[in-house]
């Protein structure tokens, strides 16, 4: 429908000031010669379909049908005062028709004085996630300092060198590659964003799987002295139900096992002394539970909906959201034990 309406608008010059959704107005398509044709009597509204923010380009064309008058090819489409832009989102923002951001970059500005890195590094991902930043881009390159605010430092201390210094590239990285963490956390990531910048290759090669390298960043001698003090406490009972499950974990010969006992009976303390034995050994424990707050009495507890990627409402024909050869199916591949 764009090329006849392109060919309607050079054969009629009265089209020229006519913007695409008013155009059945005053022309009628011909279906059998395939162009418009001047109107004649009768009267029709013109309807543009809806296209939601994350369809990106396709959003700002829509944007621009409703606006640009009597254009002949999408070049025209992206010609504002005679400079024909690259994108339609450019042409869209030199119009006015989006925000700038500015909201959202003074809000990062702002939580900057009182929050560290880290958190301001989670708002980001949530704006990026909720489609909230009409130019991502731009309030990256506008806030990246405070967005690495911590990484300098967090580099000094695990190095254990104080005069440690990251140069601006350096800082951009780190950002971007927690900033991706996060984002594959939520499923998401910032390949989803053309405009957005990527962490370069090497750091992402580096970096592997991030929720893999979650579930490992614990200090195994601190586990073994935690499993130490468990194992001294543990009753016969419950070790039994210990070694027969770690036992499974150690001859891989896999299995499951349902644990029932009465409130106080000690369920926890077996999932944390489990847990613990198998972080000791360098190894990953997967722990989730039906709520957020089951979820809390475990160590890197979430929620079974969360780290499975389980509907809501079930039925028969539900299954998990987790694709093939993705973050999270070679986390569940690597994982040792589920609890």
């Amino acid at each position: 429908m764009f090329l006849a309406w392109f060919e309607a608008n050079k054969r009629y010059s009265e089209a020229r000031d006519i913007k695409y959704a008013d155009f059945p107005q005053q022309f009628v398509y011909n279906e059998n010669s395939l162009r418009w044709q001047p109107r004649k009597r009768g009267f029709a509204i013109g309807r543009i379909r809806s296209v939601p923010p994350g369809k990106g380009e396709d959003y700002y064309l829509r944007l621009l049908l409703n606006i640009q008058k009597g254009c002949t090819s999408f070049e025209d489409i992206r010609t504002v005062n005679n400079n024909i832009y690259p994108t339609f989102r450019d042409a869209c923002y030199v119009l006015g028709l989006l925000d700038d951001d500015k909201e959202y970059i003074d809000a990062i500005k702002e939580a900057s004085i009182w929050a560290n890195g880290a958190y301001i590094r989670r708002l980001f991902v949530v704006l990026l996630i909720s489609n909230s930043l009409t130019r991502p881009e731009h309030v990256w390159e506008s806030c990246w300092s405070d967005l690495s605010d911590d990484i300098a430092y967090k580099h000094q201390q695990r190095h254990n060198n104080p005069d440690l210094t990251l140069s601006d590239d350096s800082l951009k990285n780190y950002a971007l590659l927690d900033i991706e963490k996060i984002m594959q956390s939520n499923s998401k990531s910032l390949r989803n964003y053309d405009s957005m910048p990527l962490p370069i290759e090497s750091l992402l090669n580096e970096s592997g799987n991030r929720l893999v390298l979650d579930e490992l960043e614990y200090d195994v001698f601190a586990m073994r002295d935690e499993l130490a003090k468990y194992l001294s406490t543990i009753t016969t009972e419950q070790k039994k139900v210990y070694d027969t499950i770690m036992s499974a974990v150690t001859n891989k010969s896999g299995g499951m096992y349902f644990l029932y006992g009465h409130g106080g009976t000690g369920k926890t303390f077996i999932w944390k002394t489990l847990s613990a034995a198998i972080c000791s050994r360098g190894e990953i424990v997967i722990n989730v539970a039906s709520s957020d707050i089951a979820s809390l009495l475990l160590a890197g507890g979430r929620t079974a909906h969360s780290r499975f990627g389980l509907p809501i409402i079930v039925h028969e024909g539900s299954t998990c959201s987790i694709s093939q050869q993705s973050p999270q199916a070679e986390l569940l591949m690597k994982a040792n034990l589920i609890i």
